[in-house]
Order: C-alpha cells, then structure tokens, then sequence
C-alpha cells in the first residue's frame, strides 16, 4: 500500500469521527455542565443509534452507484448530507429543548455512519489481506485524531467561541480531506461478486462459525466503553472545568490512543488472530482493576484514569477491526463490515443508560464495579466456543 494511501485513509477516518466524538464524548460534559441528570444524558447517546444500524441500509451502497465509482460517489453525497445536518445542529440550543437536540444529533449521526459504510467498503476494496492490520492500524490512527478535534476541540471552541460557531467550524474540518479522494483509484468490482441485496447480505450469518465471533464482537470492548460515561461525569462532579476535561479527556487519553494504536498496531499484525485476541480479551481484566482500584481509593485521580483506558482500547479495536476485514465478501464489504462493527458497537451503546442509573442510585464506584464481571464474557467465548473447536478440529485431522 502506498504511503499516500495510507495518508488518506487515515484523513478520512478522522474527518469521520470528528462528528462521532462530538457526540459521544463532547455532548455529554456540555450536558452536565448545564445540569442534566446522568440517566438523561446517558439517553441522549442513543442519539447515535445510526451507527449501531446502519447495516441495515448498507446494501444499498453495495448494490448501487451514484457516479462513476460505487463507494465513491456515496460518500461525496453523503457527506454533502452530513454538512447540511451540521448547519441545523448549529441553530440548536444545548440549554434548551432536548428533543429537538436529540433530534439534530441524530441526524448528524445518521449522515455520518452511512458514509463510514462506505469508507469501510472502499478502504477494504484497497488493501490486501496481509495489510488488513495496517488498515485497522490506520482507521484507529485517524479514528483517534478525529476524536482529539471532535472532543477536546470542539469543547475548547465551545468554551471561547460558543456551539454553533464550533459546529460550524466542524463542518469546514470536515470537507477538507474528501478533495483527496480524487488521488484514490477505486478497484473496479468482480464480475461474480455477490449481488448487493438484502437477502444476500443475510447469508453473511450462515456462515461456518459465526455465531462464537459475533458473541466475540459484542462483548469484547462493551467492560472499557462502560467506563468512559462515569469518567466523565466524576471530572464534571469534581469541578472540572470544560478546558481541563477537554484537556485530560480530549487531547491527553484521545493522543495517547493515537500513540498505541501506532505503536501496537505493528506488533498485532505479527500475532495468530486468535492469539492477538486472547491478548486483547485478557489486557480488559487488570486495566478495569486499576480503574476501580483508583476510583475508590483516588478519586481525584480520575484524569490520569483516563488515559490507562484509552491505551488499552486501541489494542481491542485493532484487533477486532482486522477480524471483521477478515470475514467481509466481496462485493458485500459494506454490510458484512459495519454489521460487524454495529454489533461491536451495541452492547456499548445500550448498556449506557444502564449505567447513568447506577451513578444517578448507587454511586460511581459501583458503577465501575460492574464492569468487571463483563471482561470474562469474551474470553469464556474464546475458549469454550473457539479455541477449544480449534483444537477438536486439529485432532480430527490427525486421526
């Protein structure tokens, strides 16, 4: 892969989540800042429910073409979409009516996942199968980058110049890497790819052994995503101001993810899948130690907290992101790889609310305490559904 493929991925990625990171992790500290409660706010990230199912449309970007080249010209339109939400969004008032934010954040959200449906497509369509780590590597990479902008940028512009000058200034940082894409030449589809249907897409789940990685997808990074909530709120609770979160939450742990995923990426590719998993799964249990150990005995440690999360999740989204490459059809790229990752995704996503309750009833040690137990559930599937079949298969054979 060229260097200036690499470069322009990892731009578009970071232009993506931009938005996304906004959302998830710059909302809810303006939020609290303004007093809602934290089951409200908790609420307030189903706002990002398109990213979870946008699977579901995905087809639709496999099957047609809007212009000359199929992924594309999506994401030239679709991003036209999302800068159109960005300008309703900035007419919004984050004191005042919180449906018709939720409303707006939903839009954005909804513009924005469907064109990762066809970032996704069209980086997989790039790269080999010996770069899938490299490509997980640099969507991290840019991931992260974005996320830095998305949240210590934005709450730093929100803080000086306001929302809807921010937001604006979002849509513009957004545009930029897309003039790019004509630099990228897209692969032209195989003849016998699969037809981009809905029915075809679904064969996905009939795949041999699927089901143990599903299980894999969905538990493996919900034990660290549910700390990312009362992270949060506990800095708000402690006095932070918006500037000294943006600054832990946004430019410290966010840099530091960047820094893993460069750093670790490399390393992953030189592991067997399956080992490169287990290491994954196993990294959860003393990093959810140490956070828990923190919160209950220093709590004003919280910002340095931080950062040990989002070290160790770059490893898990590496990892994950190269498994599910891994199991994408040609010609169905788009669904079989955002299916993937909404379920990744989900568990995360729902069990937030869940969460805010704890806070709001029990406390945020409590909060933490939960999600220990969570880290166990990817490596029981690991070993009884996967590695174990592994090995049955092995001896099979060799009888």
């Amino acid at each position: 892969m060229r260097w200036s493929t690499m470069a322009i991925i990892a731009a578009l990625y970071a232009a993506q989540f931009v938005p996304l990171m906004f959302v998830f992790l710059g909302v809810p500290i303006i939020l609290r800042v303004e007093g809602h409660s934290a089951a409200t706010i908790g609420l307030m990230q189903l706002a990002l429910m398109p990213y979870l199912f946008k699977f579901l449309w995905s087809p639709l970007i496999d099957k047609y073409k809007l212009g000359r080249n199929r992924y594309k010209s999506w994401i030239w339109v679709l991003s036209i979409l999302h800068v159109a939400s960005l300008l309703a969004l900035a007419m919004t008032d984050p004191t005042g009516n919180i449906t018709l934010l939720f409303a707006a954040l939903f839009m954005v959200t909804l513009s924005v996942s469907t064109q990762d449906v066809a970032v996704d497509a069209l980086v997989i369509s790039l790269i080999r199968p010996d770069e899938r780590p490299i490509g997980a590597t640099l969507q991290n990479i840019g991931g992260y980058t974005g996320a830095v902008i998305g949240g210590f940028g934005f709450l730093y512009l929100y803080n000086y110049l306001g929302w809807s000058v921010a937001i604006l200034l979002q849509s513009i940082l957004f545009l930029l890497p897309l003039f790019s894409l004509r630099f990228v030449q897209e692969p032209e589809r195989a003849p016998d790819a699969p037809r981009g249907t809905f029915k075809e897409a679904l064969r996905f789940f009939a795949q041999p052994r699927i089901g143990p990685w599903l299980g894999v997808l969905a538990s493996m990074r919900l034990p660290l995503v549910l700390t990312i909530l009362p992270m949060r709120l506990m800095m708000v609770d402690q006095g932070m101001s918006t500037e000294e979160i943006a600054l832990w939450f946004g430019l410290f742990a966010l840099s530091a993810a960047g820094g893993a995923s460069a750093v670790f990426g490399p390393l992953l590719r030189k592991l067997p899948r399956l080992t490169a998993l287990y290491l994954a799964g196993i990294l959860n249990i003393p990093a959810l130690l140490v956070i828990t150990y923190f919160v209950a005995s220093f709590p004003d440690a919280i910002r340095y907290v931080v950062i040990l999360t989002w070290v160790v999740m770059p490893i898990v989204d590496i990892v994950i992101y190269t498994g599910a490459m891994d199991r994408t059809r040609p010609g169905l790229a788009g669904f079989d790889f955002s299916m993937q990752i909404a379920i990744y995704a989900a568990a995360g996503m729902f069990a937030e609310p869940i969460i805010g309750v704890v806070i709001d009833n029990y406390g945020y040690l409590h909060a933490f305490l939960t999600t220990i137990p969570t880290a166990l559930i990817p490596l029981a599937i690991l070993w009884f559904f996967v590695a174990r079949k592994d090995a049955s298969d092995k001896q099979s054979e060799a009888n």
